[in-house]
């Protein structure tokens, strides 16, 4: 009975440990090349003024999910290139928030040509819940170019954070009730009020004019 409890007291100091560990090192469980990888690329996101959590949070996912070293360094250069991507694309001035959400956008496959022209428009509104918006969903099945669009003419037209929340919502609900999810965005884009005016905007290759309309 005492080794019994000398070995249940030994596990729960282990995993006491274990856990102070992750939190004051967190990529410490990788291998030595590739957490200096990992880091060199977190510096690198450092100096040219990118954020470097979503990298950390990659290789942390990737460490949570047992992928090996070599898959956690692609899938980490992946983000990078996406976060300099979206820096392109939205500008020097973009937020933190608005890069991370901007390369979710990017890996669901939303050309940065259409980021661009979103945030040419923006006038000081903030980009990064109508960004995350739009790539989940693409995510549930939405086709890129009318999510694309519909995003980026409800933002022209003055839609807020509550209004592309309450869109996303008022969407996952059609298509689990099983509305094709295109037209359930096209549907429930049309309910939301034009809040100022804008000059037309020509729709994406592959979507049509009237399809594109909300």
């Amino acid at each position: 009975m005492r080794a019994i409890a000398l070995l249940a007291v030994a596990t729960s100091v282990s995993f006491a440990q274990d856990a102070r560990e992750r939190a004051t090192d967190p990529l410490g469980r990788l291998d030595p090349s590739t957490r200096f990888a990992v880091e060199m690329l977190m510096d690198s996101a450092r100096l040219v003024g990118l954020p470097h959590g979503p990298l950390e949070s990659k290789a942390l996912e990737g460490i949570s999910k047992r992928a090996s070293g070599r898959d956690i360094l692609v899938a980490v250069r992946r983000v990078y290139r996406a976060l300099r991507e979206a820096r392109m694309a939205l500008g020097p001035s973009a937020t933190t928030d608005e890069l991370t959400a901007a390369t979710g956008a990017l890996r669901v496959g939303i050309p940065a040509s259409e980021l661009s022209r979103l945030a040419a428009t923006r006038t000081g509104k903030p980009l990064t819940v109508p960004l995350v918006v739009l790539a989940d969903l693409v995510t549930r099945g939405v086709p890129r170019d009318t999510a694309s669009v519909t995003i980026f003419q409800l933002f022209q037209r003055g839609a807020a954070d509550d209004d592309f929340l309450g869109l996303w919502r008022s969407v996952e609900r059609d298509i689990v009730s099983g509305t094709d999810p295109g037209v359930a965005l096209l549907n429930r884009a049309r309910e939301i009020p034009t809040k100022g005016t804008s000059s037309a905007v020509p729709p994406a290759s592959g979507v049509r004019p009237d399809d594109a309309k909300s």
